[in-house]
């Protein structure tokens, strides 16, 4: 058993939950994604494996999910919730460009060092971070 789905299987015992093949199966196919997904999107790659399943068993399965931890939510401010992998993941930003929506992640230690630098001077007890920085990818600055 990974230690995600031991995870995923506490959180869900501990909220009263009853355990599924289903919820499992939803499970592995958003741990094999390597980009963010919205639920529709997460639908489409989980009904291409496993087509008995529906839409309403995978977004409460992506809200599970994200509230035992192993996702967050990611906002590229265009209205469409977006979820990607939380464990096991560095720190890194997200850059989104705000005239055609698309984003790209940027992995970089010094984001890791600079934040809990400035939490250690302020006193302060990081429990969540996101970096999402907002403006005009290369692309759209040509046009």
């Amino acid at each position: 058993m990974t230690k995600e789905l031991q995870l995923f299987q506490q959180h869900v015992a501990r909220n009263g939950c009853h355990q599924s093949v289903k919820r499992e199966r939803v499970l592995e196919i958003f741990l094999e994604t390597q980009s963010h997904v919205s639920a529709q999107e997460l639908h489409g790659l989980v009904r291409k494996k496993y087509p008995g399943i529906g839409y309403t068993t995978v977004y409460r399965t992506l809200k599970m999910i994200a509230d035992s931890g192993l996702a967050v939510e990611v906002d590229f401010n265009d209205g469409v919730k977006r979820f990607e992998r939380k464990l096991g993941r560095d720190l890194h930003a997200h850059f989104i460009c705000t005239k055609c929506g698309r984003g790209f992640e940027v992995f970089d230690e010094g984001i890791k060092k600079i934040s809990l630098s400035l939490a250690k001077r302020k006193k302060f007890s990081l429990q969540k971070l996101r970096y999402e920085l907002f403006g005009v990818c290369r692309e759209c600055s040509r046009s």
